[in-house]
Order: C-alpha cells, then structure tokens, then sequence
C-alpha cells in the first residue's frame, strides 16, 4: 500500500513546479484565453481522455488474463485508475503500487510488474510512432522523434533476446542481500514481460496503444477549434505527442515543465500566439494529468474505505467467536 506521505509529496512536488510555471506567465490573459472554451468542449476533452483510459485498462487486463491471472473486470479497473494517483512520479514509476493490491488478489509481483513494463514500454513506442506526424510541419525536427524511436527499437530487440534473458537468469538464480534480491525480481519481471512482447501481444498492445494516445492528441485539435485556431488534425496529434515523449524522457515527475515547454513551442511554431499557445497547453494537461490524477486519488479512497471495512468485518467475526 502506498504510504500516503508519498502521495502528498508526489503531489506537492507537481503543484508547485506547475505554480513555479504559472507565476512566470501573464496569468490574467492566459486565464481569459482558457476561458473562452466552452463546456462543450470541455466535455469532449474528458471523454477522450477517459476513452484514453478505457482502451489502456482493457489492454492491462488482457495482460494479465495472457499471463493467467484472473481478477474481477470491475476490481481490477479500480485498482488500474488507483494507479492514476502516482501519475506524477517521474517516469510514473509510481504507478507500480498497482502491483501491492494486485498481489491481495493473487497476482504474482513477477506478472503485474511484467504487465507495467509492458504497458509503459509500448506506451513509450506508441507514443514515439504517433510523434512521426509532427515531421509533416516541422521537418527541421526529425531527430526529435528518430532518435528516441531508434533507441526504443533497440531496446524491444534487446529484451526480445531469449539468450540475454537466460543469462541474466543464471547470473540472479540465488540471490544474496537486498540488490540481488532487486535483480531477481527484475529478471523475473523480464521473464514474463518476454511473453507479452511477443508478436501478437505486441502488436495488439501496439494498436491499442496508437488509437489510445491519438485520442489525447485529437483533445489538442478539439481546444484548438473551441478557440477558433486553425490548427490540423495531424499537426495536432504530433505536437502532443512529441510533447509527451520529451516529458516522458525527461523522467521529470510528471513531465510536469518540459511536455509543457515542448508543447508550447511546438504551437506557436504553428502559427498560434505566446497567450493562447499557453492557455491551450494547460486545458490539454488539465485535462490529461490532473484529470487522471484526480480519478486516481478517486479510485484510492474507495480501495481502502472497502479494505478498512473488510478488515473491521472481520475482526468483528473473531470477537464474536470469542466473547470471552
């Protein structure tokens, strides 16, 4: 269970660097830009960014069902947007406390971690594959989008080596103190991460993954129509793409001032003013982050108000079957 001074403390951390980015705007005409937007459009955002988190929860359950772990559709879509709340750690490593509630469930570490590794490794190749849109209008910017794709190619080619695998499994089959035991546990992670990169797991990963990370693209487009900016669908997508693939190499938490800085760049390279670049890049991270920060933190509560409840049931059974 995460402790809840690491929430607190992801969380403050996030805020103030976004109050640190905030005080250095003109706040005022930012905020009437932000304005300006319906809620219409308002609500098309959000429901792009819950389709998001839909297609990326049924790609986890499929993950762990491949890895043969049955948990309840409606417990474990709880415990994934739980795992929202630590969205602003860096990397969203923190997200990983999916795995301690899992483990109640029966879910091994070993698979649920494996299931992590995965999703957040073809998010990444998603991500860097939707970013090749960007090139359409800003040609000048390829090596922002090959080079982190290349790295991550070779990265899959790597951890698709059997050989590789089998030796580290070798080198880590008796651990000793608490690194080997890290290792070990890493490697065993790997091990069912390999039957998830597989070629249909990942290539149906893949799929879902492009439509998933598209749809947040497709926001960007929306507020750019809510606030009357000519801006193409394209265009689009691959501004908040590359936006999030710099923030997600950037292991900033949250990638909370570089996705910003990317993006805004990228908008006004479009054509769009300083002001409204600005107001566009916090509706679309409002939206997205603290949307699913907020869903998460949600989804928490609820995990251990029924946790707590179940634990009071049960030591009410035990008193009642011992009254002396």
């Amino acid at each position: 269970m995460p402790r809840i001074r690491t929430i607190v403390f992801s969380l403050a951390l996030a805020l103030l660097l976004y109050a640190t980015l905030v005080a250095g705007i003109d706040a005022e005409r930012t905020l009437a830009a932000m304005r300006k937007l319906d809620m219409r459009w308002w609500l098309a955002i959000l429901a792009l960014s819950l389709f998001n988190y839909g297609l990326r929860f049924i790609r986890w359950h499929g993950y762990l069902r491949w890895l043969g772990d049955r948990v309840g559709l409606w417990r474990d879509g709880l415990i994934y947007i739980a795992g929202f709340a630590l969205t602003t750690t860096p990397g969203k490593a923190g997200e990983g406390m999916r795995s301690f509630y899992l483990a109640r469930h029966g879910v091994p570490y070993a698979h649920s971690l494996a299931a992590f590794f995965a999703e957040r490794f073809i998010d990444l190749l998603s991500i860097a594959l939707l970013s090749m849109l960007v090139l359409i209008a800003f040609s000048n910017y390829v090596w922002w989008v090959v080079a982190p794709l290349a790295a991550l190619a070779g990265l899959l080619i790597a951890i698709r080596q059997r050989r590789l695998l089998e030796h580290m499994q070798r080198r880590t089959a008796n651990p000793h103190g608490k690194i080997q035991t890290l290792l070990y546990g890493l490697v065993s992670a790997w091990n069912q991460a390999f039957a998830l990169l597989g070629r249909r797991p990942l290539y149906a990963g893949l799929g879902v993954g492009l439509v998933a990370w598209a749809a947040e693209g497709v926001s960007l487009y929306v507020i750019a129509h809510g606030l009357d900016i000519e801006l193409a669908l394209t265009t689009a997508i691959g501004i908040y793409a590359v936006s999030m693939l710099v923030g997600a190499l950037s292991f900033i938490p949250g990638g909370l001032g570089s996705t910003e800085a990317v993006m805004v760049l990228l908008l006004k390279l479009s054509g769009v003013d300083a002001t409204t670049a600005l107001a566009m890049t916090l509706i679309a991270r409002v939206a997205t982050l603290w949307f699913a920060v907020v869903l998460g933190l949600i989804s928490l509560a609820a995990i251990e108000l029924d946790r707590r409840r179940a634990v009071s049931a049960t030591n009410r059974n035990v008193s009642n079957r011992n009254p002396g």
